[in-house]
């Protein structure tokens, strides 16, 4: 429970950082309007396709193997990093998180998204170290909806590039 612990505030922790950060990026380059807009258009664009596409592509790299455990401090590391390690599997609804904390440009905002965003995303490993067993057959049946959640982000940003597209030619 405690190594599962660390590693979902790991996880908040990098989530929330990089909700905040987006927020502040979108504030600064929100002054240069049409370049904003093509900026944001090719960023999202480039997420969709890696959120449709990048599942494919993360089946074919070998994972890592892991010789020693590191215990609290190592899942919390691992926590702080994995959300940057399975962009792959994550892209579309992380990446339309942070497009659209880019585009409002209020940090705050951006915190409160990232945040939920973040203990969504913690809450099943949080229960699989209470549960192992149980959820663990869960979160199986659940890998399929996944798959259908990323390509719905996916599509989403396409839709928001063509958007941010036509709003750069508008000004």
């Amino acid at each position: 429970m405690l190594l599962s612990l660390a590693f979902f505030f790991g996880m908040v922790l990098s989530l929330l950082a990089l909700g905040v950060a987006a927020s502040y990026a979108g504030r600064l380059l929100s002054r240069w309007n049409a370049a904003f807009a093509v900026g944001a258009a090719v960023f999202s664009l480039t997420a969709g396709l890696a959120a449709i596409f990048g599942p494919a592509l993360r089946r074919r790299v070998p994972d890592p193997e892991i010789g020693k455990r590191g215990g609290i401090a190592g899942a919390f590391l691992y926590g702080l990093l994995y959300s940057v390690a399975t962009v792959t599997t994550s892209a579309g609804p992380l990446l339309l998180l942070l497009t659209i904390a880019a585009a409002i440009g209020r940090p705050a905002y951006g915190a409160a998204l990232s945040l939920s965003y973040a203990i969504g995303r913690g809450v099943p490993f949080l229960l699989l170290g209470l549960f192992a067993g149980t959820v663990g057959a869960w979160l199986a049946r659940m890998n399929r909806a996944r798959r259908v959640a990323e390509v719905v982000s996916g599509v989403a940003l396409v839709v928001l590039a063509v958007y941010f597209a036509y709003l750069a030619q508008t000004l």
